[in-house]
């Protein structure tokens, strides 16, 4: 919508500690400083003067020592001088953090230094009332209007939010529905008449993106419960309606409680793997969730271990990941002996749309994913088919499990297959001292010391063992 100017800074390397205090690491308590705002993000500086910017606010230097309990969160972040927004300027945070803000060090009246911030501290702060309120995501409810789906996306800098609304096979939205602020949460949210169970939807957010600018990014909803396929749109389900269970869902016997967790003897599976060599699995259901309900030879295998003494079965994830295409993935044309160079080839070749992967690659966390499914289009069918895997597992004697990757997405920033950091940039991922998301493993580290992070990851671990 607006792109950012050249000079606008990219590093944002001091930190909000809480909502009118920030600390810039490196940066002297003897020099003088201002945060500079703009709602089209035109913040820069040039040749000692600052350019762009619709007001400034004095920061004062504070001496004394900081509460213990923020000095502990922040331990991390180097010494520096530790910045206060005064008083006067304190009303307008909430607002001022929907705009581009920049710190700028100045010697005399001329800007040596600018940066951005990164937000956590203040989000978590003036927005906490969101880490233990309403639902978010889609939830359809009865009111005393009758039945109404709410739609509800924690995105507290985002200038303003719309709802697109989709059929099953439209390619454009039918409706669009702008959603309404609450300051006190930073939730956005509307009400609609019926149960939309079914429909598709995202989420339009206009957004300022540090170094980028004024973006308006075509979203999925990170608090997901069902998705079309291969992911681009959310969809409305429900995890109490009949077309979400397999039958005798509701009725079917849990293994029991173990006495210990030390009693626990785990064998770990892919879902993939479990059938698709197995001749005695349907051909459709190969490499299935269904496959785990069919009388197979793998299947025979399990309940053998379960009579040898194996209480658990572990699933790799299964969860919604990005790597395998869940309609038109190709498998790789093998050729050769082991020692064959061209095996390792062909498999690199197909590999962005290999049917295979581990799925450590988390898209959404809470949302079965599609590749398992008969048809992966259907939000409601693949939680049944998932559903009925793990009750033909509880059936034959074993707990199930699941590896969650909670701890990093598949993707950051303004990739296509970036769900978080679309919606509230600089939040949901750890930031090094420059600003940058950090990448301790393969991906995008999330973190979960920031307190909506934190929630997510709850609501998520929580939906999975109640409603799987």
């Amino acid at each position: 919508l607006h792109a950012a100017p050249a000079g606008a800074p990219r590093d944002a390397r001091a930190v909000w500690l809480d909502a009118r205090t920030l600390r810039w690491p490196g940066a002297s308590p003897d020099r003088t400083f201002r945060l500079h705002y703009s709602r089209a993000g035109d913040v820069r500086v040039d040749d000692g003067r600052v350019l762009g910017a619709d007001g400034e606010i004095p920061l004062a230097v504070r001496r004394e020592a900081l509460p213990s309990a923020v000095e502990a969160r922040f331990r991390h972040v180097g010494a520096g001088a530790v910045l206060v927004v005064p008083a006067a300027s304190r009303e307008r945070l909430r607002e001022l953090q929907r705009q581009q803000l920049v710190v700028v060090e100045y010697h005399g009246a001329r800007a040596v230094r600018a940066t951005a911030l990164q937000p956590a501290g203040a989000f978590d702060d003036l927005y906490a009332a969101a880490a233990d309120g309403g639902e978010l995501g889609a939830v359809v409810a009865a009111t005393p209007g009758g039945v109404a789906t709410r739609f509800a996306l924690w995105a507290p800098s985002a200038l303003s939010v719309s709802l697109c609304l989709y059929g099953d096979d439209e390619a454009k939205a039918h409706a669009v529905e702008p959603l309404r602020f609450d300051a006190s949460s930073g939730v956005w949210g509307t009400q609609l008449t019926g149960d939309l169970s079914g429909t598709r939807y995202r989420y339009l957010v206009d957004v300022h993106v540090r170094g980028t600018g004024v973006v308006r990014n075509r979203v999925t909803d990170p608090w997901s419960l069902g998705l079309g396929a291969d992911s681009r749109r959310s969809a409305v389900v429900r995890l109490d309606s009949p077309a979400t269970k397999p039958p005798g869902w509701d009725e079917a016997p849990r293994p029991a409680p173990l006495a210990s967790q030390t009693d626990m003897a785990i064998y770990e599976l892919h879902v993939r793997d479990f059938s698709r060599e197995d001749p005695s699995v349907p051909a459709p259901l190969g490499g299935k969730y269904l496959a785990f309900a069919t009388e197979s030879t793998g299947k025979r295998s399990l309940r053998a271990l379960a009579a040898a003494g194996i209480t658990d079965v572990h699933l790799l994830p299964a969860y919604d990941f990005s790597t395998v295409p869940e309609r038109g993935c190709v498998e790789p044309a093998i050729a050769g002996g082991p020692a064959d160079e061209t095996q390792q080839a062909a498999v690199v070749a197909v590999a962005a749309r290999d049917c295979f992967n581990w799925g450590y690659d988390p898209f959404h966390f809470t949302v079965p994913d599609g590749s398992y499914a008969t048809e992966p289009g259907d939000a409601a069918r693949r939680i049944q088919e998932f559903r009925a895997m793990v009750q033909a597992l509880h059936a034959a004697g074993l707990r199930v499990g699941m590896d969650v990757v909670y701890n990093h997405t598949v993707h950051a920033g303004q990739h296509p297959d970036s769900v978080l950091d679309r919606i509230v940039p600089d939040y949901y991922h750890r930031l090094d001292a420059a600003g940058n998301v950090e990448r301790s493993t393969c991906c995008e580290n999330t973190a979960t010391e920031h307190a909506m992070m934190a929630r997510l990851m709850i609501d998520s671990a929580v939906t999975w063992a109640r409603d799987y």
